[in-house]
């Protein structure tokens, strides 16, 4: 099992396919599982290097708060460590949260950025429904049922009103070989809910594509608008279906996006 350790902590890493090394980061609580649907093709066309945050998955969980800085510094320890630099990086939620750090502070292990559902900064709305998620894990409820209670955040009408598909959506978080910790989850949220971006974004000139689902109710449109307009080499695309876990309902849709704007051939 592939690992290292970067910044005193160790990460747990996988790297699959042959082709241009494409860098995956997962977003809250979320481990590189996160990405199972989309290595299989991305590695097709790509080098694919998925992580383990800290905090999750087989990788370390030290004790927290973690500063998204913090994040992007171990991402880009990583990069150094596997001599890959510069790649393509994809952030999906706390991942493009990471990313964006990684676009201000280490640009130079970026070739091509994709923020994928991603924000500058946190709201009300989303303190509150973090707030929720954490009093459910702090009270031990399954994570199937916590999984339920997330899904209408994550997904759109077109699955959840299939309550055999979405059942066993739910289910998935049943059969984690790896899953995160309270104490992983509630030291990724706490840096999570403090980071602001937008001071900062003026400054990062890596080319990003900021991609949107249109009918994202957690991470809305106007979040990416707002990074879009910040950040002076990006491109703001919105695909007409799909909610804050597009890659999973929409695969096709969002990796076609993704791949357009990476570009080197992939499916």
């Amino acid at each position: 099992m592939p690992s290292t350790t970067v910044n005193g902590v160790s990460l747990y890493y996988e790297v699959e396919g042959d082709g241009p090394p494409l860098l995956l980061i997962a977003g809250l609580g979320s481990s590189s599982l996160a990405w199972a649907a989309a290595v299989p093709r991305l590695r097709e066309g790509y080098t694919v290097i998925t992580v383990d945050n800290r905090g999750t998955g087989r990788s370390e969980v030290p004790p927290g708060p973690y500063a998204v800085d913090d994040l992007a510094d171990d991402t880009a320890a990583l990069v150094d460590h596997l001599g890959r630099g510069p790649v393509a990086a994809v952030g999906w939620s706390l991942g493009g949260s990471v990313l964006q750090s990684m676009l201000i502070r280490h640009a130079r292990v970026l070739s091509k950025a994709v923020l994928l559902n991603a924000f500058p900064s946190y709201t009300a709305i989303q303190d509150g429904w973090l707030d929720a998620g954490l009093a459910l894990r702090r009270a031990g409820v399954d994570p199937v049922a916590i999984g339920m209670h997330s899904m209408p955040w994550a997904f759109t009408p077109r699955l959840l009103s299939d309550h055999t598909v979405a059942a066993a959506q739910a289910e998935l978080a049943r059969k984690d070989p790896y899953p995160t910790t309270l104490a992983g989850f509630e030291a990724q949220a706490a840096g999570l809910r403090r980071y602001d971006s937008r001071p900062d974004l003026p400054s990062a000139q890596t080319p990003t594509l900021v991609l949107a689902g249109a009918e994202d109710v957690l991470t809305p449109v106007s979040q990416s608008v707002e990074i879009a307009e910040l950040m002076p080499n990006a491109t703001l695309q919105v695909l007409p279906r799909g909610g804050h876990g597009m890659l999973l309902e929409y695969l096709d849709d969002t990796l076609a996006a993704i791949t357009a704007y990476v570009g080197n051939g992939a499916p």
